[in-house]
């Protein structure tokens, strides 16, 4: 059984083996449910949100005239 301690704040420490079972993170958002007189605690789903700017390019964002044209080229592909 793990352990720890409520601060005069309300404030926890997750035990380490928690953090690593989980793979918590730094930051990351808990939900807390009621159960039977105690308390489940998980991480929180990520969203799409979440995951802005996880991804990295380094080739620069196509322009709309570029996609416009990439999209005409896609369309003449289907009717050949």
């Amino acid at each position: 059984m793990l352990r720890s301690t409520l601060t005069d704040r309300w404030q926890t420490t997750i035990p380490a083996a928690v953090r690593k079972a989980l793979g918590l993170k730094p930051r990351q958002r808990l939900v807390y449910e009621l159960r039977d007189g105690g308390v489940l605690i998980r991480p929180e789903s990520e969203t799409l949100l979440d995951l802005e700017g996880s991804l990295r390019s380094d080739t620069p964002p196509a322009t709309k005239a570029q996609e416009r044209a990439a999209a005409r080229a896609a369309r003449a592909g289907r009717h050949t």
